[in-house]
């Protein structure tokens, strides 16, 4: 609890260059065995040479972990997580790579469409029972602290697909 009041607390993040492929291998490995034991397999999809990021690697790396745990949870009784970067140019931006997309898909139970509406919208809006909402509420803050963005796709009994979008 004192760990999320900090997070809470500390709104600038501590900038530096990061690379985003080697952030979410180093997740993988720290992940490996939960994921092993709920029987999901971590498929990576890395772009390979991505622009690094100017961000702050342990807020990334914090919201990275929470949607890949969202996604354990999505699937009770094991399933597949795919984890994919890209490079992404922005329309009107000459071709110029202006984002980084990471696309956490799960082949979970899929979200409601009023799930997904109030997904990111609170501090207690979790979708789980007995969960908090906080992993999410966590992911918002840090996606907006780096100007990003993100995007939810979701099929009840499809699974789900969140997609972050992060400035180069």
């Amino acid at each position: 609890m004192e760990q999320i009041l900090d997070f809470a607390r500390s709104t600038e993040p501590k900038l530096g260059l990061v690379n985003v492929d080697e952030l979410l291998d180093d997740l993988g490995l720290l992940t490996r065995h939960k994921l092993q034991q709920q029987n999901i397999e971590l498929i990576r999809k890395p772009a390979g040479r991505l622009p690094f990021l100017m961000a702050d690697a342990t807020q990334l790396e914090q919201a990275f972990l929470n949607l890949i745990l969202n996604a354990v949870q999505a699937m009770p009784k094991g399933g597949r997580l795919t984890v994919a970067t890209r490079a992404v140019a922005r329309p009107g931006a000459a071709s110029k790579l202006t984002h980084v997309a990471v696309e956490f898909a799960d082949t979970g139970e899929g979200m409601t469409p009023a799930q997904r509406q109030r997904a990111f919208t609170s501090l207690l809006g979790s979708t789980k029972p007995g969960g908090t909402g906080l992993g999410l509420a966590i992911v918002r803050r840090v996606v907006e602290t780096h100007r990003g963005s993100f995007k939810i796709r979701s099929r009840v009994g499809r699974g789900t697909t969140m997609t972050v979008l992060l400035p180069v």
